[in-house]
This record gives structure tokens, sequence and C-alpha cells, in this order.
């Protein structure tokens, strides 16, 4: 028949082919973008690709086990839940949203002028992502469900990773990390030789904020947070906007990790008074929630740690408080804690801020849960435990042997709290800032 549609004609040819790819094409426009203001984004999670599938299973065959610590009895008690095995699984499978470049480079003017909003913050980050050097992606989202982003500078091997604003009111740090990155991109797409040879070498790695709620509302006011049901705001008349450190859920991100110490402390030992077993407005005072791994923005943190501790060298999680640096854990391996007062010592020389060594790190006095102590852990090859449901090795006590030969620091700039932004761009010009976050580039 002379109109009949002749199939065995179309699988035979190249017709079949351009058909079908039309159809997954038109699918991907349609359904996998999605909008942040008005950049475009591909939603990951509708099109979970078979490599990305077996790349989850192979991290579940790596990271759970089923066994835990040989010394049981090293534990008085445990305050806290672990991390619950699903979110756990979940940190191992998520699938983040890489942000498309909507455009030409184009150079946004930032030198400690004025104080960011998050949303300023969120079109610098946009902008430079518009350079070929630079990968955006949102790696989460906080209570108050505010993206959190991972950004990516670079094509070398090497990691240098940096986060700062786990607590609220530390916010200097991410207008340091916003404008290093904002003047590197600036630098390269200038076409600075010296900068061109140190991102094909090394890649910068960072998250500008891993608490930007508690940012804005510390910069801008309670009135910040849309959800006025969270903790943050109901507490709002109790709570001193001026030193808080923890999330609009009333929990210490810096205390949350999952590590194998966290919400519990030794025989022998007490629980030190810095730590709460609830929600407290007090100063000073740390409670890490009652289940490790609750928050969304550790889970994020955790992702984006996940990505890249194998290749990192340096690791520096950023603070605004005392003008000194954290090195060292005293539980953990001499190689580690050399590497990483080696490099706490050449950080000191570029900013004259004080280091602070294994004497002043304590394990299993119910202060662990760092994000420190988590990478720390995740570098020296500890997996999550199913039975304890918190990152583990063979023992609580004991040298743990290193897998991963990376440097990790605390960061503490400025003296105190504020939001004064000629306080800032003084520390950054005047105390080293602006000299070691270049300097890492040839470290």
């Amino acid at each position: 028949m002379k109109n009949k549609f002749n199939f065995k004609k179309l699988f035979s040819s190249n017709r079949f082919f351009m058909v079908v790819s039309v159809f997954f094409l038109l699918s991907f426009f349609i359904l996998g973008f999605s909008k942040i203001g008005d950049k475009v984004i591909i939603n990951f999670n509708l099109f979970k690709i078979s490599a990305r599938e077996e790349q989850v299973v192979d991290n579940y065959i790596n990271y759970i086990v089923d066994s835990s610590e040989s010394d049981k009895q090293i534990v008085n008690k445990f305050f806290s839940k672990g991390m619950n095995l699903d979110s756990f699984k979940s940190v191992c499978n998520y699938q983040s949203e890489k942000i498309y470049k909507s455009g030409d480079y184009k150079y946004i003017s930032y030198n400690f002028d004025r104080m960011l909003h998050y949303s300023d913050i969120e079109n610098i980050l946009f902008n430079v992502n518009n350079s070929d050097i630079v990968n955006l992606e949102v790696i989460g989202h906080s209570v108050d469900d505010r993206n959190i982003y991972g950004v990516e500078i670079g094509n070398g091997n090497r990691v240098i990773y940096l986060d700062a604003n786990m607590h609220a009111a530390e916010v200097a740090s991410t207008t340091f990390l916003t404008k290093f990155l904002n003047d590197l991109v600036y630098k390269y797409e200038s076409g600075n030789k010296d900068i061109i040879e140190a991102l094909n070498n090394v890649k910068i790695v960072l998250i500008p904020s891993l608490n930007p709620d508690g940012y804005e509302v510390y910069n801008f006011g309670i009135e910040s947070l849309r959800n006025h049901e969270l903790w943050m705001y109901e507490n709002k008349d109790k709570v001193n906007l001026r030193t808080f450190k923890y999330n609009a859920n009333g929990v210490d991100l810096n205390r949350n990790f999952p590590t194998q110490n966290s919400g519990l402390y030794y025989h022998g030992k007490k629980l030190k008074s810095s730590v709460s077993l609830k929600k407290t407005v007090k100063n000073g005072i740390y409670f890490g929630n009652l289940e490790m791994g609750s928050e969304p923005e550790t889970q994020a943190a955790m992702y984006f740690i996940y990505k890249h501790y194998k290749n990192t060298v340096v690791y520096v999680n950023m603070h605004s408080q005392g003008r000194v640096i954290y090195a060292g854990k005293p539980n953990l391996s001499d190689k580690f804690n050399n590497t990483t007062i080696r490099f706490a010592k050449w950080v000191s020389n570029n900013t004259g801020y004080k280091v602070h060594g294994l004497s002043s790190e304590e394990v299993g006095e119910g202060n662990d849960g760092t994000i420190t102590d988590f990478f720390s852990e995740v570098i020296h090859d500890f997996k999550f435990s199913s039975d304890t449901l918190r990152l583990s090795s063979d023992k609580y006590k004991g040298k743990h042997q290193l897998k991963y030969d990376t440097a990790v620091i605390t960061l503490e700039t400025l003296n105190d709290y504020t939001s004064n932004v000629s306080v800032f761009k003084n520390e950054y010009y005047n105390h080293g800032i602006e000299k070691l976050l270049y300097g890492l580039l040839t470290y």
C-alpha cells in the first residue's frame, strides 16, 4: 500500500535515532529546567543517569559498615542519637542542582563598601559562574529554604577547600570569601598570567555561607526569616541577635556532625559546662541537637566534603572570633597532626594569628561533632557505622591511620563579632586575609 508507514525502514536508518534524540531533548527542556531568580538551573533529580546511580551504590559499599568500636566500655553515656541511616544515605545519594551559565561575564565591583544581603552574594555567584573557570551548584537548602552554594574555581586536581559562616554571628568570613572569589575570577578573565597558571594547577572549592539564614538575620534582623514558625523567630524576644551562633532551628551546626565522639562522653570525663542538652538562648552554650546530622545545612556540608575530600590538600573552616588558628586532633594520626600544625604555622606567618595546637582540643567531653572533626575523620577513612550511627573506626582510643594527606584547621578571624564592613575591610587588607587566600593558590 502506498501510504503504509515503513517501520522497518525507520529502524534501519538514522531517522529512528533522530526521532528518539528529539524526544529526549524536548523532555529535557520541558521537565528539567527550573529557575532561581532569573537564573536557569537543571534539576538532576529528574535525570539520574546510570553513571551517577552506580556511584551511589559504590558510596554505600564504601562508606557504610555494620561494625563498630571494640572498646565500647570507653563511653560513659550517649546523650544524642546518631544520624538517621536513611538521612546518611540521602547525603550519598544527593543530586545537586548545577547552575548553568546565563550570559557573558561582567565584573561586579565590591570592596566592603556595604553589607551584602544574601541575595547580593547570590548575584555575585551567578555572575562569576558565567566565567569558564567556575562551576556553581546548589548543594542543599537552609531551614528557611535559602540555597546553599558550592563553588568550584579552577581546573587543577589539587583542591583548596574553604567554607564560612557556620555560626550565625560570624559573618565576616562570608564577605572575605565573596570578595576573594569575585576578584580571583576577574583577574582570570582579565588575563592575569599568574592567576591563569595557578588555576590550571589547583581548584578552589568553597561554600561562602553554611548558615545563610543566620547570616541574613544577624545582618538585617529577625524579620528576614520567612517562616515565622521556626524556633529562632518564636524566641526572637529572648535571642541575643548580636552573638547567636545556631541555625534557625536553634541548633549549633558545628556540634551536629555525626563524628565518632559526637553526642557522648567518656568514663573519667565530665560533660563540659558549655554543652547543653536542650535548645537554649544562653551565650557560649552549644546544643548540637539530640540527633546528629539532623540539620539540612549539616547535610549539605557533608555532601560537598564527600565530593572533594580525596583531592583536598588543605581545608580551612573559617569563623570570626579571636584571631586564632585551631590545629590538630589528639585522637588522630601523628602524620595528620604534623601536616596540620605545619600548615597552621604557615597561616600564622601570613596573618599574625596565634596557633592553638593539640592541647586546646578535647575529645570525649560532649563537645565533639564539629565540621573539622568530620573532615579529619573522613580523610582517616572512618566509615559510617549502622550500629553507632556515627563515623566509626576499630577503636575510640588509638592513633588512627591517615589515608589522605590533608591539613585541616579552624581559622578565627577578627577580634569579635561585628557587621561593620570597615572592620572587615581592615582585616582583609591589613591583617593578612587577602595575602593568605591568594597564597593558598601556590601552597
